[in-house]
């Protein structure tokens, strides 16, 4: 009887563990049959990667903002990001690392980059800002496009961020901004 019960108990979490393995790849395609027999390939989404906490959201090299204001920003970054699924980054940017003809070709690569990070996904925004350059750009992936036009983005640029440069409150524009695009954002999510 007691053998009976400890091979049971063995048995056991070998028996969950099958139970509860799909033995599937998300990122893979599944085979399935319609009503009428014929074979139907589904490919689930990729799902996003969340930022490690060993990445910045935001990074202020051009040093606009104290260092609990930048940790601020990228609190209000990362929580976005944990309930909508889509990475910001925030770059501030300085004339002696990108010339003003280079700035928009510069947030491009960021999002390139930055778009790596999280699997490609669409799912990534770049915003860089500089006071020395008065520039702002905003580049975003394909998904955040459904969700962001240029218009919005180019409103947001000219009425929230480069009036923040501007003016001697760049943080609480900063994040006035940010706060603004992301309303935007989840206004556009059905």
């Amino acid at each position: 009887m007691l053998q009976k019960l400890f091979s049971g108990m063995l048995l056991l979490p070998i028996l969950l563990a099958l139970a509860c393995s799909s033995g599937r790849n998300l990122d893979t395609q599944v085979h399935k049959r319609d009503g009428d027999g014929r074979d139907v390939h589904i490919k689930y989404p990729q799902q996003p990667t969340e930022t490690p906490q060993n990445i910045n959201m935001s990074y202020d090299f051009e040093q606009l903002f104290t260092a609990a204001q930048n940790k601020k920003i990228d609190s209000l970054l990362r929580v976005f990001e944990k309930s909508n699924l889509i990475a910001v980054k925030l770059t501030t940017i300085g004339a002696n690392r990108v010339t003003a003809a280079s700035f928009n070709t510069n947030n491009k690569t960021l999002l390139k980059d930055w778009a790596a990070v999280h699997g490609n996904t669409g799912k990534a925004i770049t915003i860089s800002m500089s006071r020395e350059l008065n520039k702002v750009a905003i580049d975003y992936g394909p998904f955040v496009g459904k969700l962001l036009s240029a218009g919005e983005a180019a409103h947001s640029i000219s009425n929230d961020f480069l009036p923040a440069l501007q003016s001697g409150s760049v943080y609480e524009g900063t994040v006035k901004g940010l706060n603004n695009l992301m309303d935007v954002i989840r206004s556009n999510i059905k």
